[in-house]
Formats: C-alpha cells, structure tokens, sequence
C-alpha cells in the first residue's frame, strides 16, 4: 500500500504534460522523497511486486530512479545521507526476495530504476529464481539457452535495429536478475552473434564494471575469431579500446586476441565513412565537477547527437548517443540541451581533450569508463581517443601551451586573480559552487560566533583546496577552447592555486566560502535561522557617512599606521594611492561598498583581529576623500614624484580597474583610454615613458573624473 504522499506525487507526475515541468516536478518529489526513506521504501515494494506494465508501473519507475540519483549524488558529495539511504533501499530488495514478494516484471523494474539513476543494481535480484533463469544456470542443455537467447536478441535486434546504445541499455537493465555465472554464458553467446552489431556490443561489455560480464565479452569476441566472423572494425575498435582499460589482466588478453587476428589477417580496417561533427557544445564544470558535452554528427545521411557527462573524480560517468530522424530533429535535441545547460561551443580538439582527461583520471582511480563511450566514440570518429593526464599542470599547459600567462608579472597576474570576483556575474554555472559534503556541516554547525563559522569554512576549503584548484583548470581549458576573454584569468587563478597562494587572498574562494555558509544557513531551519553574515565584513558596521552626511568621528591616523596595516599583505601607500585613483576616476561612480569588498579580500586575510580591520577601514576613508580632493585641485599631484614609484602606483590603478570592471565599459574609455591602459601595463613592467606619466596621464585622470557618471 502508499503512503498518501507517494499517491500524490504519483498523481501530479501522471498529469504533467509539458516535460519541462515534468522533469522539474520529479526533481522537487525526488528530495522530498529523500527526506522520507520509509515513503521510498513503500514505493520500491509496489514497485517490487509488480506483474504488469503500464503508465502506472512508468510513473512509479521514474520517481524512484530520481530519488536514487539524488542519493547517488549526496553520496558522491560527500553527504552520508545518500550513502544511507541506498543502503536502506537495498535492505529492503533483499527483504522483497526472501519473502518471495519480488516478481519477475517486478525485478527488471528495480534493476532498470538503479542502472538509470547510475548504480550497480544489488546482487540479490539475481537470487529469484524463474524458468530463465533456471535455464541459464542449466549447463547441462545447451538447447534450450540458445532458444532462449534466440528469441531474446531476436526481438531487440528488430526492435532497435543497429542501434547499440539501445541494446546494451535494455541488457544492462536485464543482466542484473541474471546469477553471475549465468551472466558470463549468456554475455559469450550474444557477442560471438555474427551480426556486426554484437561485436560492437561486446566492445562495450569491455568496459563493464562486472567481472563476469567481461570475461564474457573477451570469450564471445575470441568465439567470433574462431567462427572467421571477426572484422576488420572489430580489431580497429579493440585497438583504441584497450587503452582505456583498467585492469591488466583483461588488456593482456586482448592483446593476445589482436595478435591472433593480425595472424589470421584480420587487419587494415575497412575506409571510415565520413564523419561530419556540425557542433560541439558543452558545459562549464560546476560545483561537483560534473560536465556534459553533446556533438550534433552526421555519417553519410544518418546524424544523430552524442551526449557525454564528465565528473571530476569519476572519469567518464555517462556516455549515449541518440538517433535522429532529421536534421532538424537533431538541432531540436541540442536547443533542448542548450536550454538545461549553460553551454559554450567548442571545437572537436577540447572534446578529444576533455574524454581524455576524463579517462586519464578514472584509470588513475582504477575506473572503467561507462560502456557508451564506445558507440561516442564511433559516432564521433574519435578513433585517437587516449587517457590524458589529469593533472592541474598538464590541464594548463592544454589550456595555455604557450605559457602566456605564466609569463605575466606578478602583478599582472594578481589583476587576474583579483578579476575572478566577477566570474558570479558572468557565469550561473557559479552558483553550484558551493561545499556542502557532512564534513562541511559538522564544521558550521560547531561554530558558536561568526568569527568562528568563517575561520571553519576557510579550513574545510583549504583541505579542498585540490578539488577546486582541478575544477577551476577544467573551467581554464574549456573557457580557451571556446576563445573567452576570461580565460586568463581562470588559468591564474588555477596556476595560483596549485602554487600555494592564500586562498582568503583568492575573491573567487571567498565567494565559495560565503555561498557555502549560506546554503548551510538556508538548510538550518531547526537552529533559529541563519547567522548575520554581514557582521563578518568589518565595513558594515564601519558607516561611511552619517545621516547628515558628515563622516563619523575616527582617531586621526599616527604616523605610518596605515602603511603597518597594509604591509602583512605586501602592498604600500603608493600602491594604495593608484588604486582609490583608479576607484574615484572610473567612467562610472564606483559606490564604497564595491570597492572595499575587493579591497578587503586582498588585506583582510593579514589582519588577524576585527579591530585591526575595522581600523584599516576607518583610516581608508580619509585617504578616499584625499584623492577625490587631489582631483578636484588643479595643481595637486596625482602620482608619485618618484619614478621607481610609478610601477607600484600603476599596478595598484589596474587592481582597481580590474576590481571594478563593470563601472568601465570599453565605450567610454576610447581610443585614449586604450592606450593609457597599455603604458600602465608597460609601467608595471618597469618601461616607464615619463612624458605620458607626467603631462599626459594628470590631465586624463582629471578628465575622467570630471566626466564620471553616477
């Protein structure tokens, strides 16, 4: 029996039409679903003890498998919960089988519902006992296995004709109910079928993550050798395909299998038909590390669409290619992906480089990739496809082969770094990025003061530090293949990373670090709602003006007090001066919160006490309103008198730009501005004209103030 709540959902569901909707109700009953183990548990057990098909049997099928693919991702989050709950799950399936409640439509239901939410389905499906299955464990009459088989593959080849995909989907769902020796026999006789076709699903069996089904591929292709049935195609994909294999012991007999086809004259593969990809997109790599890619491609008259997701840590975790009827048909399927996806087109090489890398790291980890990585990569023609390394350095040198950026000055670098406050506003793919495992959980949920759930939140991102470092350097390689002005600055800030820099220094860690407090914050309801993350910035409780619009009262500044302040975080005076020169001559009013934030994300981490930042913020205003006077006066030096100064001032004038960016758009700046962007970017490599710095940049410094716009 349901719970009323499930009858519900199941309800909504069975009346979404537009599958917009439908898929977002599923997403929203999916964790709920996940809070209610007990509710899901009912559901498995209808599930369970079904003996029919039918719109019913659909609904329940989806919602479970949507509930399971949240616990699968809580799980590889980190978050104990989803470990939990599929655990829980899989009690209960065991609990269906011994009380003989689980029927055979109801045991390919719950195979199917684990396979597409990505898990092994339990072994314990494969202890209910039925005349297949009793068939496949009879090794003593071979007759009635292939009579069986028979009628199995009969139908799926007509049914889905040569689309493999389809047919190794419908099996993966099948094998699980199948006893594990049974799988392997069964696995054999379907490969060494001579229809071309289950050569290429054999391929894909490689790539199993079930012992016996490999061994039972290797078996079944050996059997079509011997039959003389092995092709040319068959060795050329086996050829690429061992590269991508994690265990040893499996490559070794497929080398031997090579070596017996090359002897019999099994080489030289047949001419590739051409293959056209017509487009490539794919997403920025979000919180998690997961990526998808999709490639609209055409052999001959037949196109269809490949569709890849990448997670970083997992390799390669999907991979399917999908028919189509028409072209139009398949420029419908990648609207309908750039519509779900932040998306970007890349060129064929970044696709080749990103499956990889991909499977660079699963090897690493001892992971195959998902068996549809075959059919991609026919589909696609990515007959070179080989394991990359996965490393943030050899991610880099992709994305930058001519070290460009590592070339850069150190300040010019650091622009970059401080440029990535800005990736928020350019990429929405930014607000997965945010740690939310148990570990960062534990860590919030001890804080008693802000002071403390900050200084904890730090400390969690510093033992990810790896993770996010990898992340960024995918995001770095993606961005450069697709020719994106904010490339650079990902691979410094990746490059920074890896080289040990303060990530309390890096503005796009501190903005992981306050979009993790607050997703904790939103999820605390039981605590009495969230902290004032407010009072963690020294500058909201340092007002900038009073209501009369007079400045509050401070302590005059001592002698070098400000400059003791600004040294822990190796910047001076000088360096201080061009950048609120930069912040007051902006071709459009830079408001004092947005230049502090950027400000503070560079001093604040070397400020060990609030009361050191709340002074630096006090005696900053001061300074403020010197260099606006400077402006207004006509006589009044605006840069230092001291040439060996003027790199220092000019590198803290770009800071100021790059915090600001969107208070300069290149329409009010003109061919001028241009040009004295670039002797800035000079000085700070020491080619100093002292012309321009002494006549020419004065009088466009006042002309920018006087033109600024609020």
């Amino acid at each position: 029996m349901l719970p009323p709540s499930v009858t519900t959902m199941l309800a909504a569901l069975a009346q979404a039409s537009d599958p917009t909707a439908l898929a977002a109700e599923l997403k929203r009953f999916g964790r709920v679903l996940l809070e209610r183990p007990d509710d899901a548990a009912a559901l498995l057990a209808q599930m369970a003890g079904s003996t029919s098909t039918g719109d019913d049997e659909e609904c329940m099928s989806h919602l479970l498998s949507t509930v399971l693919d949240e616990a699968r991702l809580a799980r590889e989050n980190g978050q104990r919960q989803g470990a939990l709950f599929i655990e829980g799950l899989e009690a209960r399936i065991g609990d269906l089988v011994a009380s003989n409640d689980l029927s055979l439509r109801g045991s390919l239901a719950v195979s199917g519902t684990w396979v597409r939410a990505g898990l092994t389905p339990p072994d314990i499906l494969a202890a209910r006992q039925d005349a297949f299955t009793e068939a496949m464990e009879d090794d003593e009459d071979p007759a009635t296995l292939e009579t069986l088989l028979d009628g199995l593959i009969g139908s799926l080849a007509r049914e889905h004709g040569g689309n493999v995909s389809a047919i190794h989907a419908l099996f993966s769902e099948m094998l699980p109910t199948v006893p594990r020796e049974a799988r392997r026999t069964l696995v054999r006789l379907a490969v060494a079928r001579p229809q071309e076709i289950f050569a290429e699903l054999g391929c894909a069996w490689l790539l199993d993550p079930n012992a016996e089904i490999r061994s039972g591929a290797v078996e079944g292709l050996s059997d079509r050798l011997a039959a003389g049935t092995a092709s040319a195609e068959m060795l050329a994909r086996l050829t690429t395909l061992r590269s991508w294999l994690a265990d040893a012991a499996l490559r070794d007999r497929l080398d031997s299998l090579v070596r017996d086809a090359m002897r019999k004259g099994v080489a030289g593969a047949a001419r590739e038909p051409e293959r056209k990809l017509h487009r490539i997109i794919a997403s920025p790599v979000d919180g998690s590390g997961a990526q998808s890619m999709a490639a609209a491609v055409q052999t001959g008259g037949t196109r269809s669409v490949a569709v890849v997701l990448l997670k970083q840590g997992f390799g390669v975790k999907d991979a399917y290619v999908l028919p189509c009827d028409s072209a139009t048909e398949q420029r419908g399927i990648l609207a309908t992906l750039t519509d779900e996806i932040e998306a970007l087109d890349v060129p064929r090489a970044y696709m080749e480089q990103a499956l990889g890398i991909a499977l660079g790291e699963g090897l690493e980890a001892g992971l195959a990739p998902v068996p549809g990585l075959v059919d991609v990569a026919q589909s696609c023609g990515l007959n070179e496809l080989r394991p990359l390394s996965a490393s943030v350095e050899a991610m880099l040198a992709l994305a930058d082969p001519q070290a460009r950026v590592a070339g850069l000055t150190a300040q010019a670098r650091g622009r970059l770094i401080t440029a990535s406050q800005h990736w928020p506003d350019a990429y929405p793919v930014l607000d997965s990025w945010f740690e939310d495992s148990d570990e960062t959980q534990a860590a919030l949920e001890s804080a008693r003061t802000d002071t403390t759930l900050t200084r904890n939140m730090w400390r969690v991102l510093e033992d990810r530090r790896a993770h996010w470092t990898a992340l960024i350097a995918r995001n770095a390689l993606l961005l450069s293949a697709a020719g994106s002005d904010h490339a650079d600055e990902f691979i410094a800030v990746a490059a920074a990373l890896k080289d040990g820099r303060d990530i309390r220094k890096t503005p796009v860690m501190t903005f992981i670090r306050d979009q993790s407090i607050m997703v904790w914050a939103d999820r605390r309801d039981e605590l009495g709602g969230p902290f004032d993350l407010a009072s963690d910035m020294p500058f909201a409780a340092s007002p900038m003006a009073l209501a009369d619009g007079s400045m509050p009262k401070v302590t005059p500044e001592t002698a070098g007090e400000l400059a003791r302040l600004l040294h822990p975080a190796g910047l001076t005076e000088p360096w201080l001066e061009g950048y609120l020169t930069g912040v007051c001559t902006a071709p459009l009013f830079v408001a004092p919160s947005d230049w502090l934030t950027p400000l503070l994300h560079l001093v604040g981490p070397s400020l060990k006490t609030d009361k050191k930042m709340v002074r630096f913020v006090d005696l900053l205003m001061p300074r403020y309103n010197d260099a606006l006077a400077k402006l207004r006066a006509p006589d009044e030096d605006l840069i230092p008198v001291d040439i060996p100064l003027f790199p220092i001032w000019a590198d803290g004038y770009l800071t100021a730009w790059e915090a600001t960016k969107p208070s300069w758009p290149a329409k009010a700046l003109g061919r001028e501005g241009k040009t004295i962007r670039k002797a800035l970017e000079q000085a700070t490599e020491d080619q100093i004209d002292p012309t321009l710095f002494r006549v020419t940049l004065p009088a466009w410094l006042r002309e920018r103030f006087a033109a600024q716009k609020m």
